[in-house]
């Protein structure tokens, strides 16, 4: 991208937007690592950037500090799912944006955008090279999912588990992808520039929240974290919302799969191993 079009994508940005988005950004990415009190920290910053970004009237910085006071809020009060936390930050995020005055029309990411072959060849890439991570991840290092699985696949008969995975999968992906390459890589985009900085950004962002997540731990953050370059690719590429929820659904999916038909059975078979080693 050359110079001039960079200028013209941060013009009348003020100057604070920038530090004021890559703080809020990192404060946010931050918060999921640490330990309680220091996410209380993170919290604490996050709310006292919003509040100067909210005084200086920063159209980046000032909707997205209030959509991650709002996560980090419900999640530190004690809200137990994500995409719940996720999708009540994005419908405040909305009611903020549309009601008052001078941040309407800064919510230009809630778009189609194309699907094109260029873009339909880089969503199914994605998702392939998704697909095989995960289920390496999961083959190779048996990792410990048993809180995921109690939470998300409950004791019900195998119709219903199917079709609650489609269900969550796609609303699930709806509330991430409306997040991070919505919310976050928009106002990284608007302060900084459409460059690797702030695509690196809100990857970082997205694979944080995966350290307790579906791949987990240090590992699935570097997994989540190439993923989330990927979908921010196909965001840009597509110049909307559709392309990386798609793909973003079809690899959940193939999480639910393997909650599903692998981790569920082998959770169920624990109890028994464990009285065998007992004898």
């Amino acid at each position: 991208m050359s110079i001039l079009q960079r200028q013209s994508v941060t013009r009348g940005v003020p100057k604070l937007d920038a530090p004021l988005v890559v703080s809020v950004t990192l404060f946010f990415t931050a918060a999921p690592l640490v330990p309680y009190n220091a996410a209380i920290g993170a919290a604490s910053g996050t709310a006292v950037l919003a509040v100067l970004a909210w005084y200086k009237r920063c159209r980046a910085a000032a909707p997205l500090s209030i959509f991650c006071v709002i996560c980090l809020g419900l999640v530190l009060s004690g809200v137990r799912y994500f995409p719940l936390v996720l999708g009540l930050s994005l419908l405040s995020y909305a009611g903020v944006v549309r009601g008052v005055p001078w941040l309407r029309g800064t919510a230009t990411w809630a778009q189609w955008g194309s699907f094109d072959a260029t873009v339909r060849f880089l969503s199914v890439a994605a998702w392939l090279l998704a697909a095989a991570a995960l289920f390496s991840w999961y083959l190779l290092l048996r990792p410990n999912v048993a809180d995921i699985v109690e939470t998300f696949v409950p004791d019900q008969p195998l119709g219903l588990l199917i079709a609650g995975g489609l269900i969550f999968s796609m609303l699930n992906a709806a509330v991430e992808e409306g997040a991070y390459r919505g919310v976050i890589l928009h106002a990284l985009d608007r302060s900084l520039g459409p460059g690797f900085a702030a695509l690196l950004l809100q990857a970082l962002a997205f694979g944080a929240i995966h350290i307790r997540g579906f791949p987990r731990g240090w590992l699935g953050i570097g997994l989540a974290c190439i993923y989330g370059l990927l979908l921010g690719l196909i965001r840009r590429r597509a110049g909307g919302m559709f392309a990386p929820w798609i793909a973003h659904v079809f690899t959940d999916i193939v999480i639910a799969g393997i909650l599903v038909f692998l981790a569920r059975p082998n959770q169920a078979l624990e109890p028994t191993q464990h009285l065998v080693d007992a004898y």
